[in-house]
């Protein structure tokens, strides 16, 4: 987990040289804001490693893929705010095996994954970055996801925590951008075989979202 929150935090490096390429002169902060965005998600582990639960080392992940969704942030002061958020990917189910004379195949089914949490922003002093740490669920949808929960008793809504970080850039000095890259952290680890282990198992997954969006007044 070390690692996969320091290259989240390292991402800020990449989000503060976007911010430095614009304009550096912001709009007035809104106290409340509606930010729609889009972007894109990234699954960087696998979603389980022998899905069957029999030793065929039947491998699945989800394929990285377009999301989007929209937030709304409160700002309790200059420095911390509130925030509820909502994305949606169409990403796709990729199943893979090889057997031991090192045949391999691999196939894809339509899935989609929700995500929907609440967190807490930090903004330091002097600067338009934020700072993003929070809770909420992951869920999956589609065919095969209801298959697996009709049939081996998948759970498809998984707890999550999230961290990342975010920048304000301004275009003009009435039109901004928000820039942020977020971490998704849960356990998850489906069978799908005749010994399915309802529990899931206890794999850490993580996933990355990466999103532009174009925050809208609510409220000053």
């Amino acid at each position: 987990m070390t690692n996969r929150i320091g290259r989240v935090l390292a991402l800020a490096g990449v989000a503060s040289l976007v911010a430095t390429a614009l304009p550096s002169r912001l709009p007035a902060q809104a106290k409340a804001e509606l930010t729609p965005f889009v972007g894109s998600f990234y699954a960087l582990s696998k979603m389980c490693s022998d899905c069957n639960n029999d030793g065929s080392d039947l491998r699945g992940r989800l394929q990285n893929s377009a999301a989007f969704g929209g937030r709304i942030s409160y700002w309790l002061n200059n420095s911390l705010g509130i925030e509820a958020t909502g994305a949606f990917t169409p990403a796709r189910i990729e199943i893979s095996a090889q057997d031991t004379t090192g045949f391999a195949f691999a196939a894809s089914a339509k899935g989609n994954v929700i995500i929907a949490n609440a967190r807490l922003l930090y903004r330091p002093a002097r600067t338009n970055l934020h700072f993003i740490i929070g809770g909420g669920i992951v869920k999956r949808g589609g065919d095969l996801w209801k298959l697996a929960r009709d049939s081996a008793d998948v759970k498809t809504t998984s707890p999550t925590g999230v961290i990342g970080v975010a920048v304000r850039a301004a275009v003009t000095p009435k039109f901004a951008l928000s820039i942020s890259a977020e971490d998704h952290l849960y356990s998850f680890d489906p069978h799908f075989g005749p010994f399915a282990d309802p529990s899931n198992g206890k794999k850490l997954q993580s996933d990355l979202l990466i999103t532009i969006g174009v925050p809208f007044t609510l409220s000053r």
